[in-house]
């Protein structure tokens, strides 16, 4: 998955244990930027760079808070997920991918300080609340950097010692044979974005096939990890219906539903200024030639009607072979939710508690209060 041709360092860590760690298994001889320097690449080539940052590294010391909510929108349902900020941009290519247009920075970043900083500052949010779920797979995939790094058995071991929390970590990767014998007492939920398999093959560049991700996730389920699975995003193109059928029978003949903590159904939905950029980078693609409304949030999407009919096939598809696993919308409104699934989050308490109880089920966690410590 990772083809690096650079690895650029920020003078105040080049001597830090991890870069250290990091630089031994690559082989590189970094290149050391300045103090107050913090662009790997000349800004002339930013915008034309999406393609070269993905062969680049840049290791620095992050000072900004690692613990924060998703950058959700109060136009639409959040699922009240906080985000553990590890890095960000990724190795594979996808067409769709946000962070095209989301970063004005293309390369690779990996914050070096994550495990003393980071974990500190996470121990002290945990504190303050009484339940939390938590992921690295925002602005990365959190894989993305993990044959280099070794992050995650840190991770999950913090988080196997936590009462109050479950740790999410997504991933389109199958890299996970090093988790295998780790002590996570379920507190750790390990993720895979699907897709139809068209979909995975042609607009999921460098990514492995869906086939092979749900196959790493039966080896997660045989080690005692809980899963997670996000169809997100969901496209129209023809012979969808029987290419999500395909995947979403794949899924239950390898992963007991009981073993699920949560499905995520998305639309394809993306910034206006994605599609020029997507274009221009990937020629071939079409699925940004279908028709689409500017929706509350300022993002283009699917007329509400498609959404609906993409949601509820894909719905009645898994509940038919999972009807317990929890199945929720991201980022649609309540209307969306009451014409797929006949009832609105509000109606169980907000979208967040279904979310929390299906992870502390799932988690065999002992229920909690929902609402912030005092």
């Amino acid at each position: 998955m990772l083809s690096l041709e650079k690895i650029y360092l920020a003078e105040e860590i080049a001597n830090h244990p991890l870069t250290s760690k990091i630089l031994q298994k690559t082989g590189f001889k970094p290149q050391i930027l300045p103090r107050g320097e913090s662009s790997p690449l000349p800004r002339a080539l930013w915008e034309e760079g999406i393609s070269l940052g993905k062969r680049i590294l840049y290791l620095t010391r992050y000072q900004g808070r690692f613990f924060r909510r998703c950058p959700g929108t109060k136009a639409y349902l959040c699922c009240g997920y906080h985000i553990f900020h590890i890095g960000q941009g990724c190795p594979l290519d996808c067409t769709y991918c946000i962070l095209q247009a989301y970063f004005n920075q293309p390369w690779l970043t990996f914050f070096v300080n994550v495990l003393e900083d980071g974990l500190k500052e996470l121990q002290e949010a945990l504190s303050r609340f009484t339940f939390l779920r938590i992921g690295t797979g925002e602005f990365t995939d959190s894989f993305a950097l993990e044959e280099l790094t070794s992050l995650n058995p840190h991770l999950i071991e913090f988080f196997a010692r936590q009462e109050n929390a479950v740790l999410e970590l997504k991933t389109k990767t199958t890299g996970i044979d090093h988790l295998k014998d780790l002590p996570h007492r379920r507190r750790t939920i390990l993720a895979w974005s699907l897709n139809a398999p068209s979909i995975s093959r042609n607009e999921e560049k460098g990514a492995p096939p869906v086939e092979e991700r749900l196959l790493a996730a039966q080896k997660a389920v045989s080690w005692g990890y809980p899963v997670a699975f996000h169809f997100d995003p969901i496209i129209r193109f023809p012979g969808w219906r029987e290419e999500y059928a395909q995947t979403i029978e794949f899924l239950f003949e390898k992963i007991p539903p009981e073993e699920v903590c949560w499905i995520s159904l998305g639309s394809l939905r993306f910034m206006p200024e994605l599609k020029e950029i997507a274009w221009k980078r990937f020629p071939e693609t079409k699925i940004f030639s279908n028709e689409f409304i500017t929706g509350l949030d300022g993002k283009k999407r699917y007329f509400r009607p498609l959404r609906v009919e993409l949601y509820s096939h894909l719905y009645g598809l898994i509940k038919k072979l999972a009807p317990h696993v929890c199945v929720y919308l991201c980022m649609e409104s309540p209307e969306v939710w009451k014409e797929v699934f006949g009832f609105s989050p509000f109606s169980r308490g907000g979208l967040s508690r279904m979310l929390d109880e299906a992870a502390q089920r799932v988690c065999r966690i002992r229920s909690h209060n929902f609402r912030l410590a005092e």
